[in-house]
């Protein structure tokens, strides 16, 4: 399963990529970016592997939260990679899960192919799994510098990530704790430990 790939962009039409890693050329297609990549760019890229019995297309995504977003839609009753596809290239990440949030219909159905049922549908199923999402959302990483506070604050969930911790609890800790300003990486994730240590 491909999960990354980092290397020079050789071919680009219509969203489809080719990306030549060490003379292998991967054919992806590009989905989430604000602005596309140039031919002799050297890029990197989070990897959605999807497989059917008479396919196997890599989706390509600017940061892993783009890729993680897209996981989390197609989860939805009835939205395919396609239509996943569709609302990431169509609706900025943030303002897709602030209208889920608020549960406004009006602003998602300024995506094509999205009715009144689907829009629906969408906030019933979403709602709890984009409230963890939309903590760590700080927009686009490729195209955005993030303060030092949500640098850390990623920091803090990717080093809890990698020892096993799940986002949501992870997501928990951070909403309760209150850290002091100034204070160090390594500290915080002491401190949610220990947070994490006593809840479970």
């Amino acid at each position: 399963m491909i999960g990354f790939l980092e290397g020079e962009l050789i071919y680009l039409e219509a969203g489809q990529a080719i990306i030549n890693i060490n003379g292998v050329g991967y054919e992806v297609e590009l989905a989430g970016f604000d602005k596309l990549p140039t031919i002799g760019d050297d890029i990197e890229l989070y990897i959605y592997t999807y497989v059917r019995e008479d396919a196997l297309k890599l989706f390509a995504f600017p940061s892993r939260k783009d890729k993680e977003l897209f996981e989390i839609l197609i989860t939805v009753n009835g939205i395919g990679p396609k239509a996943g596809l569709n609302i990431i290239n169509t609706m900025p990440a943030d303002r897709f899960i602030s209208a889920i949030m608020q549960e406004n219909e009006i602003i998602l159905k300024e995506i094509s192919g999205i009715g009144p049922k689907t829009a629906q549908r969408l906030i019933l199923e979403l709602q709890s799994k984009l409230e963890d999402f939309a903590y760590l959302k700080s927009g686009q990483e490729s195209s955005a510098v993030k303060t030092a506070e949500d640098a850390d604050r990623q920091d803090v969930v990717d080093a809890l990530t990698a020892l096993g911790y799940k986002i949501s609890e992870i997501n928990k800790a951070l909403r309760k704790i209150s850290f002091e300003d100034g204070l160090a990486v390594s500290e915080k994730i002491r401190q949610v430990l220990s947070y994490l240590g006593k809840e479970r």
